[in-house]
């Protein structure tokens, strides 16, 4: 199977071989999401900023558990009363205006790999862009460490800074570490643009 996450804010599960889909998940807020826009405008859930960003699911072959990070940011999608393309320009046909971001809010969703089914959902209080690797970090400047089978934060470290790039674990002399990229996020998220480096941390012996 093949697992792919979108900013339709869902979750596939595909056959590789039939090429045929197994199982779709909801991993974010979704409203009016098949909606065509109009000029009056529609409100729909996820914006051009919701679902799933450049992160991708991870998978624990022990639980049989995708773990997918979202974004939860709707808004207003208005379609242009004329259509004209301008050559060079940036052409849309339309215009999106943005909930309030203190409205925008992100989820770690556990789904069961072989069914789709949703075992558990973690919220946090801004978008969820970093990577996965059974553990997450978030917009909020957070690093935790959630217990894989129900959800439950285990552990979180205040970074300072905002968390949306990768996150890797690797062991050294039989012990093991995490490292994480923090800082420079992007300016849309508006969260600011503190300077990047990069935090490793060690597991318990």
């Amino acid at each position: 199977m093949v697992a792919a996450g979108g900013k339709d804010g869902l979750l596939r599960g595909v056959d590789r071989d039939t090429r045929q889909q197994i199982f779709e998940a909801p991993v974010t807020t979704r409203l009016n999401a098949e909606t065509a826009p109009t000029t009056q405008g529609v409100h729909a859930c996820p914006g051009i900023l919701g679902g799933m960003e450049w992160s991708p699911p991870a998978f624990n072959p022990g639980l049989g558990l995708l773990f997918a990070p979202a974004v939860d940011w709707c808004g207003v999608y208005s379609k242009s009363a004329e259509l004209r393309l301008a050559a060079g320009q940036l052409y849309l046909g339309g215009s999106f205006s943005f909930d309030p971001v203190d409205s925008s809010r992100g989820w770690l969703t556990a789904i069961d790999a072989a069914t789709g089914t949703i075992k558990w959902r973690y919220q946090s209080s801004k978008p969820m862009l970093a990577a996965v690797t059974t553990t997450s970090s978030e917009l909020t400047g957070h690093m935790l460490v959630l217990d894989g089978r129900d959800g439950t934060v285990l552990y979180r470290f205040d970074t300072g800074v905002p968390l949306h790039a990768g996150v890797i674990t690797y062991a050294v002399s039989g012990k093991q570490y995490v490292a994480l990229a923090t800082g420079a996020a992007t300016s849309f998220w508006r969260v600011g643009r503190p300077s990047s480096r990069v935090s490793v941390f060690s597991l318990p012996d």
